[in-house]
This record gives C-alpha cells, sequence and structure tokens, in this order.
C-alpha cells in the first residue's frame, strides 16, 4: 500500500503525529509519501499540479492537523477518488478517525482493515453576469457583510421566493452541520442524511430558523442592492466578493468524500464524544 501522508505543520502536536505515523506506516510494509508545505496556517489546501500528479499514484491518503486540514486533504482525495483519514492534531478534530493516542491503530489500515464512509459535498454556483463560477464544499459556504450590517437577499427554492434580512447565512452538509452551522442554531444531522440545511445567521426576525432541504432543486439567492460590501466563503477558503445583482445557487454535488473509519464507532459515538461529553 502506498500511503500519502499529508500534515499540517503549523499545528502543535503535528509533527510529533507526523513522525510516529510514518515509523508505524513503514514498519508496516506500507511505502509513504510525505508532503509538509500543501496548507496555509489555517489549513487551506495549496493547490499544486505537480503535488497532485504524485500524489494520485498513493492509495490512501493520511491527513493530519485539525478539521480544517482534513476537510481540506478530503476534498483533494475527492477530486482524485481517494480515501482519506484524518488524525486529530488541533482542538475539537471532529472528522478525524484517530486521535493521537490511538497512532497505533494504523496497523488496521496498513492490513486494510477498515471501512469507507462517503460524505456528499455541496455544490456552489456564482453567477456574475454572463460568468458562472462553480465551487465545491465539504463543510459549509457562508455569506456574510462587513461588521454590524444587515444583509437583504431573495431566496429562491423551487417555485416559493422569500425576502429575507439577516447577517448573512450558512448552507451546510450534513458534515458542516457540526460546525457553523451547529455555532448559529442549526440542527446536527447525520451524515448518511442526504440533504443540505439553510441557517441563517442572526436572523432579523423570531421566526426565521434552519430549514432543511434535499438541494434538488437548488436553493437560489438573489442579491438586491445592500450597504457594504458582502463576501462568499467556501470551506474557510479566501472569500469572493458578492456584489449587486449577483445570484448564487447551492445544490447537491455529484462528489462524495470517502472518509476511512477504523473499528465500529459510529457518528453518533463521535457525537457525544466531541461535543456532549466536552460542553462546560
Amino acid at each position: 500500500m502506498k500511503v500519502a501522508v499529508l500534515p499540517n505543520l503549523t499545528k502543535q502536536a503535528a509533527l510529533e503525529c507526523t513522525e510516529e505515523t510514518v515509523r508505524i506506516l513503514q514498519e508496516c510494509g506500507c511505502e509513504t509519501v510525505l508532503k509538509t508545505d500543501l496548507f496555509t496556517e489555517h489549513g487551506v489546501y495549496r493547490q499544486c499540479s505537480e503535488a497532485e500528479d504524485l500524489l494520485r499514484g498513493c492509495d490512501v491518503f493520511v491527513a493530519i492537523g485539525g478539521d480544517g486540514t482534513i476537510i481540506h486533504t478530503a476534498k483533494l482525495a475527492a477530486f482524485l477518488d481517494k480515501p482519506v483519514l484524518g488524525v486529530n492534531a488541533g482542538t475539537l478534530g471532529f472528522t478525524a478517525g484517530l486521535e493521537r493516542q490511538e497512532l497505533h491503530r494504523l496497523t488496521q489500515l496498513a492490513q486494510g482493515d477498515y471501512r469507507e464512509e462517503p460524505r456528499r459535498m455541496l455544490s456552489v454556483g456564482v453567477q456574475k453576469g454572463e460568468e458562472v463560477k462553480h465551487f465545491f464544499a465539504l463543510n459549509d459556504a457562508v455569506l456574510s457583510g462587513e461588521p454590524a450590517k444587515i444583509i437583504d437577499y431573495r431566496m429562491r427554492l423551487g417555485k416559493r421566493s422569500y425576502r429575507y434580512r439577516a447577517d448573512g447565512f450558512i448552507v451546510a452538509t450534513p458534515t458542516g452541520s457540526t460546525a457553523y452551522s451547529l455555532s448559529a442554531g442549526g440542527p446536527v444531522i447525520e451524515p448518511s442524511i442526504d440533504c443540505l440545511v439553510y441557517t441563517p445567521i442572526c436572523p432579523h426576525s423570531l421566526f426565521n430558523r434552519s430549514v432543511i432541504f434535499t438541494g434538488c432543486p437548488p436553493l437560489q439567492v438573489e442579491i438586491p442592492g445592500n450597504i457594504g460590501k458582502l463576501f462568499l466563503a467556501v470551506d474557510g477558503e479566501p472569500p469572493l466578493e458578492i456584489a449587486e445583482g449577483d445570484r448564487l445557487a447551492f445544490s447537491r454535488a455529484d462528489r462524495f468524500a470517502r472518509f476511512i473509519r477504523l473499528g465500529k464507532q459510529d457518528f453518533y459515538d463521535t457525537l457525544h464524544r466531541k461535543i456532549i461529553e466536552t460542553r462546560p
């Protein structure tokens, strides 16, 4: 087995985890490809065609870092149709399959003793005049504005249209439902449920709540005139400025991330351990 090891070495515990990971995998007879320069300080992937050509020949990816690193590695792995195992060297590590103290279980990976958990991705379209840009998210897409500015926008789902006033909104996958959407009051969604969730951020209404939808037809958002600048961030990557007249579309992508799971622990075990047990 040829394993790509992709750490984010800006994380304090990542270097020690990386050295131990490579040692265990090599002792198990795996060939390892170590790439240490693919991520920014915030875990965002630095696109590099040469690195992608090298990684294309690997069987499995191991991401070492926090949730940001694991999410962006999983997106790269999905593009290359490879499975990914996340090792938590960050704080929460909700998307991780292994904790730092569990690295001995990498022997299961080397033996092929694991299962894959597919995670549906989000497709984001941004129409600016005649130009349309497409993005993919594993966690979420967030529209926000300048501080202390309420955003006006019109949301269309099927034949119905609704006007909103809020500080912004989040469209998340089930994977991303435990991230920013959860902090904004959205629901926790099991990853196997094939849906998306829209969550307004500080809506200027007592009754606006999250909406779970199938993503087919797409959720469409029209941007009228607003005071101040608006920005769209996809999985925390550098934001794209959104202007008056732009149109946004959110739907289920045909692309899936393939997360590796070792052992029998499921989503609810992780939810309890990472969120419920760690509450103050």
